[in-house]
């Protein structure tokens, strides 16, 4: 070894305090160690570490994680990927590659996020053949989570006691947010074919509304499609009433028919629709991503908003992103697991068929990861996820939606093998059975 190679190896090991270099003496081994300077008498009894808070603050039971668990084996969950068909190390190489682009390392300490502009090149060619859209980079904003878009639309498009119209039931998180910022949610009904567009006709006026949000293609959490009819009426109602649609096409990539139907703002080319949506969940979740298309202009201010929130930005992953578009792998890891999901999905749907018969009204879902599931019967299915339980079998109550005129889950089967999915389902049937006759 060269001796060159020697000494650089210890001025490293010295650099990061792995030993101490003595001129003349020698090269010593020492712990990295934090020297404090203590002050004062040192102070007898005090426990290493403090077990509860010496102060008051707020609880909140709401946002408790509703995954909470104790030692069941199967876990139930309200849509969700299955991230183990492909391989972690497939996506080692890109996120490596990335760290070593020119790009990434100039910009380094740069806080200016939304700005990896290769990354939103291949997203909006992505998007634009997918979705239809006909956009450029000034038209996107991504952000790593659902709620940071959330935030950002709460703060800029509605002052105090707006109201913003969501289907009778609707996502939790973007409830949550918008009552935290003193917007007023109020509910539509909802049937098979989505929203019911003429029931906002026949109890507000112009000037009421400030926002309309939905998913056309698949509302949460009944799986309900919007019709033709009613997307262009929503439109049309939307320019005689001056408010803005807010369409959220989660998980729009993982459809299963043939013909799916494309984005109001693909169909519809006017400045009152934003559309949301998230990129990358045939991935492991680090390369999960969410994106905002809007105008130019309330894209530059959202990035404000980002901004605060998430500073750093997410550059490589965007980065490693990018490559994988622009590469083919993206489309490629897509359909491998469109084709695994679609097969359990129409497993999942035979087993609800065998083993809850007429009993049940279940919509198999156009797309994403969760059938929706109607009891015939009332029941308490607070009672029926405490049986489960003694089966190993955990149902979060983020799954479970009941009143006086229904009792329904939204139940996720692209996490579950078939076998696994046969095992759970036969629990089902033995505890709901036993409700039925008790």
């Amino acid at each position: 070894m060269h001796r060159k190679t020697v000494v650089a190896a210890f001025d490293e090991l010295a650099a990061q305090n792995w030993i101490s270099i003595q001129p003349k003496v020698g090269a010593f081994v020492q712990n990295p160690s934090l020297k404090v300077k203590k002050e004062g008498e040192r102070l007898e009894n005090t426990p290493k570490t403090l077990k509860k808070a010496g102060f008051s603050f707020q609880r909140s039971f709401i946002l408790s994680s509703p995954y909470e668990r104790e030692n069941q084996r199967f876990v139930c969950n309200d849509g969700q990927p299955d991230y183990g068909i492909l391989k972690t190390s497939e996506f080692s190489r890109f996120y490596t590659a990335a760290l070593k682009r020119k790009n990434i390392q100039n910009n380094i300490g740069n806080y200016a996020v939304q700005e990896n502009v290769f990354f939103k090149e291949q997203l909006s060619y992505y998007l634009n053949l997918t979705r239809g859209l006909h956009i450029a980079n000034h038209n996107i904003l991504s952000a790593k989570s659902r709620g940071m878009i959330f935030y950002t639309l709460a703060k800029m498009l509605f002052q105090e006691n707006d109201v913003v119209l969501v289907g009778e039931l609707n996502l939790f998180s973007m409830n949550m947010i918008f009552n935290q910022a003193n917007i007023k949610v109020k509910t539509v009904p909802i049937d098979e074919y989505g929203i019911e567009v003429e029931y906002i006709k026949t109890h507000y006026e112009k000037g009421d509304l400030r926002c309309v949000y939905l998913n056309p293609q698949q509302h949460y959490p009944t799986n309900a499609v919007l019709s033709k009819k009613r997307r262009k009426e929503l439109v049309q109602l939307a320019e005689e009433y001056d408010f803005v649609i807010i369409e959220d096409h989660e998980d729009y990539e993982f459809n299963y028919q043939k013909e799916v139907e494309l984005p109001l703002a693909s169909q519809y080319k006017n400045a009152r629709i934003i559309h949301l949506g998230s990129i990358g969940k045939q991935l492991h979740p680090t390369f999960q991503l969410n994106f905002m298309v809007a105008p130019p202009d309330f894209i530059e201010e959202a990035k404000k908003h980002v901004a605060v929130l998430h500073p750093q930005g997410d550059f490589v992953t965007e980065q490693a992103l990018g490559e994988m578009i622009s590469e083919g792998d993206f489309f490629r890891y897509l359909k491998k697991t469109k084709k695994v999901y679609s097969e359990r999905m129409m497993h999942f749907e035979s087993l609800l068929i065998q083993y809850f018969g007429t009993s049940i009204h279940s919509v198999c879902p156009s797309n994403g990861f969760a059938f929706w599931i109607t009891f015939k019967d009332s029941f308490s299915l607070h009672k029926f996820s405490q049986k489960l339980k003694t089966d190993g079998v955990f149902l979060p109550r983020i799954c479970m939606y009941q009143n006086k005129q229904q009792t329904a889950l939204r139940l996720g089967f692209a996490h579950w093998k078939k076998s696994e999915m046969e095992e759970v389902l036969s629990v089902f049937k033995k505890h709901f059975e036993r409700l039925q006759t008790s």
